[in-house]
């Protein structure tokens, strides 16, 4: 298995902790990919037209992309453990990754609007605006443990 990354891509990270916690991460091969919104990497959107991070190679063949479908994969290659395949556990489960995705989605976009965009377009409320978002769903996650 081969998995296109970046060290600066949290949802990369995600799928290797959660191979790492499924014990598949010495079978996980990392290919450098320069993931960006600008310049985009030719030889990643070969594998995905998105041109996004992680793109996920499988031993079979096939692409995956997104976190949270290689996460499943990896969940259910191991043996089924983090994810629950039915009932309440599965819907809290994947709404506890969902709210995961979106503090990093908001801190992305935070992130792109001090890196990617010009100073004279930058927009301060709106980033102000990601950032509130990561900070509520983090003290969600503190209340609610």
């Amino acid at each position: 298995m081969k998995i296109y990354f970046s060290p600066f891509s949290p949802y990369v990270r995600k799928c290797l902790v959660t191979a790492h916690e499924l014990g598949l991460s010495e079978r996980v091969q990392l290919l450098p990919a320069n993931a960006n919104p600008v310049q985009r990497d030719q030889e990643l959107i070969a594998q995905n037209p998105l041109g996004q991070i992680p793109t996920f190679l499988t031993d079979e063949g096939s692409v995956l992309y997104d976190s949270r479908v290689i996460c499943e994969y990896l969940d259910a290659l191991g043996g089924g453990t983090l994810f629950p395949r039915s009932g309440a556990a599965r819907w809290d489960t994947l709404t506890l990754a969902a709210l995961g995705d979106g503090v990093l989605d908001a801190a992305l976009l935070a992130r792109y609007e001090d890196a990617a965009r010009p100073e004279a377009l930058r927009w301060a409320a709106w980033r102000a605006g990601q950032l509130d978002k990561a900070e509520t769903a983090l003290a969600h996650l503190g209340a609610h443990p």
